[in-house]
């Protein structure tokens, strides 16, 4: 994974954005904890709090702003894949924008698939230490709504069908905060997933692949469009996915019985679960994607909209990411 080398600057100011409410309530301890160990490395900082639903996307609007701040921004989000993937809908111009994240989700599948701990020194320290930055792609998924064309960025992946509804689910069950509080909130994810298999829902889709390659699964499950391998607390749906590579890779299940997912689910654990007949993995750079009736979209984990047609696209190393 290529990175490019930046001069030394340790004493720039890093702005924080913090989810108080990441990982059940945690992160607003986990902020005061960071708090002690940037004054004792004196690392000049200033913190901006999320009280609500869209105050990310709120403030990194207004931090990023054309007429707001220079053009050396460092960005670092504390909090999950969701605090991440809202900051992403504010920023105005992410040529101006360096992007940090210190993991304090429950899924967290952005860290998984750039190898960041969960020890927050630690996860500092590559904001902090390591003078290089990850130009990463960056994904757009659009669709239509009461007439309006709307769209939703991402970086670790987009899914339509049953693991956009595991993630509506996990979102309105009270199982992730549960489990959350014994330290176990990766499994919310897979209790979730067993639970939906009674109740997934199979389709007829249209898929098209860079406006030329027609796919046409009678029995789809599910179509999840990924820049990294890892999504929905640990599953390795696309194993050679590149977030630099300017391609999203699609995993479509198509026809595979219920009795079976249970066998599939620890094979794709490890990125092995394309070996199955009915799970197969295309490559593109753009993929249009007509269902027969509507189902859950999700990006990054957060569940915007149920419709039955999606376009998703990348832009190549259009992030820079810190890591």
């Amino acid at each position: 994974m290529g990175t490019e080398e930046k001069e030394n600057n340790q004493d720039r100011r890093l702005t924080f954005v913090v989810n108080p409410a990441s990982h059940s309530g945690k992160g607003g301890q986990l902020w005061k904890r960071l708090e002690k160990i940037l004054a004792e490395r004196r690392v000049p900082y200033e913190v901006h709090f999320s009280q609500k639903s869209g105050d990310i996307a709120r403030i990194a609007e207004e931090l990023t702003a054309p007429a707001g701040g220079d053009d050396g921004l460092c960005l670092v989000i504390l909090g999950g894949d969701g605090t991440v993937n809202e900051a992403l809908q504010g920023i105005r111009d992410f040529e101006r924008v360096r992007l940090g994240y210190l993991p304090t989700g429950s899924g967290n599948d952005l860290a998984r698939n750039l190898g960041i701990g969960k020890k927050l020194d630690s996860a500092l320290d590559r904001v902090l230490s390591e003078n290089r930055e990850m130009r990463m792609d960056l994904g757009c998924v659009r669709w239509t709504q009461d007439g309006e064309r709307k769209e939703r960025f991402f970086l670790v992946g987009c899914g339509i069908g049953y693991d956009a509804a595991v993630c509506e689910n996990v979102q309105t069950s009270g199982m992730k905060a549960a489990l959350n509080k014994i330290r176990l909130g990766r499994l919310t994810y897979l209790g979730v997933g067993l639970r939906q298999m009674f109740t997934a829902q199979y389709v007829r889709a249209t898929i098209l692949l860079d406006r030329e390659r027609v796919l046409e699964p009678e029995r789809m499950l599910f179509a999840v469009s990924m820049s990294h391998r890892y999504e929905g607390g640990g599953f390795c749906f696309c194993p050679q996915a590149d977030p630099q590579d300017g391609l999203l890779d699609l995993c479509v299940v198509n026809g595979v019985p219920r009795w079976k997912f249970p066998i599939i689910i620890p094979f794709a654990l490890a990125g092995r679960h394309t070996g199955f007949s009915g799970v197969d993995l295309y490559r593109a750079r753009e993929v249009r994607l007509q269902a027969s009736s509507p189902l859950w979209v999700q990006t990054d984990g957060e569940v915007p909209v149920r419709t039955d047609c999606i376009e998703v696209g990348i832009e190549k190393r259009k992030v820079r990411f810190l890591c």
